[in-house]
């Protein structure tokens, strides 16, 4: 067992929005006049309707004015006018759609390595703009997205000298690459991967610095790869795109312990942000890491998060990680 505290952080809101939909029904109503007496508009059928001549006889009494006609003893003339509904049906079918043909599609992926034991991928899928590839090193697994070109070019820490890199594509095809990273040897590395929207990060407090100061490397403050010039410090990458269920991410901390301008040592611990998505929920991760070259360890951890009125708290993970030991040479 690893132990777990809760470490608070003052300034983070968290609101949530309840959308709701309204759907609305319309009814429509039919209107339909018949004229002419009671009995005769009893006796015409429902698909009928009955049109009465506009004009009646009229008589003239003793005083010259017009007299009412006797409505009922002479009845008005009727005219019927018959609706016919259609059931006709089509002949034929509409014509299907003519398959769009399957065209080429160049895929290749392209392995260099770099500064700090970095490698450069260059990923490239014409056929596949904004397509969601898996990316797979030793281990370590993360979602990247290619551009509206069908391109993506990203640095990777390399965990073995002899790295190898496969790219999944969303047909299925997976592509590899290789690139020999000696340097590696010079490096300490440590990584923690998961799935879904976590809250994880790693925590690495450089020769006993405190949080929120400059020896304090996180997702919040990670330095770039110049920090390894002249042994200085380490630096932090965040790999995957995208915060959903289904994305993979990973970050990786380095030091250049191979050549460290001072002894001393860097704490290391896995932290994870309480947030509405995990909240009251289990977690899963793996951790990774490799010094000096050497073998690779690794550990799986899982953690009860807790509820959600704990948001923007932070659950501090000791001893997943080993504390880095700094000596110069």
């Amino acid at each position: 067992m690893f132990p777990i505290k809760l470490r608070k952080v003052s300034g983070r809101v968290i609101r949530l929005a309840v959308a709701g939909g309204v759907s609305a029904v319309a009814a429509i109503m039919g209107l339909v006049m018949q004229t002419g007496t009671p009995s005769e508009a009893a006796a015409v059928p429902t698909s009928v309707v009955q049109v009465a001549s506009a004009t009646g006889p009229n008589t003239v009494n003793a005083s010259g004015l017009p007299t009412a006609p006797s409505a009922l003893s002479t009845p008005f003339p009727v005219q019927t006018v018959a609706f016919t509904l259609s059931e006709d049906r089509p002949t034929a079918q509409m014509p299907s759609e003519e398959p769009v043909p399957s065209l080429g599609c160049d895929i290749s992926v392209e392995a260099e390595a770099t500064i700090a034991a970095l490698v450069d991928l260059t990923i490239r899928a014409s056929c596949m703009p904004e397509a969601r590839v898996a990316i797979e090193h030793a281990g370590l697994r993360f979602h990247e997205v290619l551009n509206a070109d069908g391109e993506l070019i990203l640095s990777v820490p390399a965990l073995d000298e002899f790295a190898q890199f496969s790219v999944e594509f969303p047909n299925g095809t997976t592509s590899v690459a290789e690139a020999a990273v000696p340097s590696l040897v010079f490096y300490d590395r440590v990584a923690v991967q998961w799935l879904g929207e976590t809250g994880l990060q790693i925590h690495a407090l450089e020769f006993d610095a405190d949080y929120g100061t400059d020896g304090h490397i996180w997702y919040g403050a990670p330095r770039d790869l110049t920090a390894v010039i002249g042994g200085k410090g380490g630096f932090l990458m965040r790999l995957g795109s995208g915060n959903s269920e289904i994305s993979r991410m990973a970050e990786v901390y380095t030091f250049p312990t191979g050549n460290p301008n001072r002894d001393g040592r860097v704490a290391l611990s896995v932290e994870a942000e309480v947030n509405g998505a995990n909240c009251n929920k289990r977690i899963e991760a793996d951790t990774i890491e490799v010094h000096g070259g050497g073998d690779k360890i690794t550990n799986q951890f899982d953690i009860a998060m807790p509820d959600c009125g704990a948001t923007g708290d932070f659950l501090v993970l000791k001893n997943l990680l080993q504390d880095l030991t700094i000596a110069q040479n």
